[in-house]
């Protein structure tokens, strides 16, 4: 069609300018690659890589992160994981997972997924929408403007606090397996009660 050139030439440049840049915009990226209802299909590909191949961060950067955060201060890491796989088993904007062996002291020998948040990557998330709602709040009513993006980005700085909960992640994927069963897609629920 007509503009599938234009399209195909803005959304690589869209991509590589999101790949400079990082933080908040891998996480628009996310959200553009997700909605094929509302982009160009050439937005969409050029950004799905986006969603789950970003560059994990060094497995000695993952480990120090897990020492700082997890551990005791009189623990070493081999104290609770006997194996720690180097290469993470995906990688995302905010966080990557990681397979590992909990130690028998912890319950082992046991197979584990740990979760590892980027150094920094809320305050820099967070941070960047801050910038943007600023920007945008000036523009509220102007007539020219499509959309409200002040709002937008108030919307956006919401939902991004349940990114960084892996509290709360965690508790819903606990009931989820508690409830549902480790195999079941939501199929037949198990007795479950909730108090």
């Amino acid at each position: 069609l007509i503009w599938d050139e234009q399209h195909q030439a803005g959304a690589t440049k869209l991509a590589n300018t999101i790949s400079s840049l990082q933080g908040f915009y891998v996480k628009t990226a996310q959200i553009i690659a997700s909605r094929q209802d509302l982009f160009p299909v050439q937005y969409t590909d050029a950004l799905s890589g986006f969603t789950d191949n970003l560059d994990p961060m060094p497995a000695s950067l993952a480990r120090a992160v897990v020492e700082k955060e997890l551990l005791h201060r009189d623990e070493k890491f081999e104290d609770v994981f006997s194996e720690f796989d180097e290469i993470p088993l995906g990688a995302a904007s905010v966080a990557q997972v990681h397979r590992a062996v909990l130690t028998e002291k912890y319950g082992g020998p046991r197979e584990v997924a740990i979760k590892i948040q980027r150094p920094s990557i809320e305050s820099k998330l967070m941070g960047d929408i801050a910038n943007l709602k600023a920007l945008a709040k000036p523009l509220r009513g102007v007539e020219a403007m499509p959309l409200d993006y002040y709002t937008v980005f108030a919307e956006l700085e919401a939902q991004l606090q349940d990114e960084f909960d892996f509290v709360a992640e965690y508790v819903v994927s606990y009931i989820e397996i508690t409830c549902f069963g480790r195999d079941s897609a939501y199929g037949e629920m198990e007795k479950c009660i909730l108090t």
